[in-house]
């Protein structure tokens, strides 16, 4: 079957693409603002309720690691740290999923992050490997492998730019 180059323009901004059936950048645009949204929306809203970790590292950890955990839940300077952290880290995570902005940049964090949510609670009840923050994981390395940032989102247009082009590790972080 031979491959055909397609493009979709809208306003100014043209994606091309490879893929026989245009299902996959459909598919990766709707994850892509989907995740964008959710961290948005988390971050806001522990932003909003005065959000803090103590309950969490106190109460839900377990496993190995327990102990160290529990001791950040009990420090004051541990919690001032790892707050901020999480609720901005959300809201940053999740404005540039939203605009396809460093897409790949922010994938890995939003992996990193999950993998931090994962780690306090091994091992998962009900799977002795498996929760739903090894399945983000493996959807952001997904969304990250397929260029999600470049379907409709502002990495599409940075890449183009000369300047870009020349900091080869800029192309790690767009797409």
């Amino acid at each position: 079957m031979k491959e055909t180059t397609h493009s979709i323009s809208i306003g100014g901004w043209t994606w091309e693409y490879r893929h026989v059936d245009a299902i996959v950048p459909v598919f990766t645009l709707l994850l892509r603002l989907t995740f964008g949204f959710y961290f948005l929306w988390s971050g806001f809203d522990k932003l909003i309720t005065d959000f803090t970790a103590k309950g969490f590292l106190l109460n839900a950890t377990q496993g190995p690691l327990k102990d160290v955990f529990v001791n950040m839940g009990q420090s004051q300077r541990a919690l001032d740290v790892v707050d901020p952290l999480v609720v901005y880290g959300e809201i940053l995570i999740g404005f540039a999923l939203f605009f396809g902005l460093f897409t790949r940049f922010a994938l890995f964090m939003a992996a990193t992050q999950m993998f931090l949510f994962y780690i306090p609670t091994l091992w998962p009840e009900h799977n002795p490997f498996l929760d739903e923050h090894i399945f983000y994981i493996l959807i952001f390395a997904l969304l990250g492998t397929l260029g999600a940032g470049r379907v409709f989102g502002l990495d599409g247009v940075l890449e183009k730019w000369e300047p870009v082009k020349r900091v080869r590790l800029l192309g790690y972080a767009l797409g």
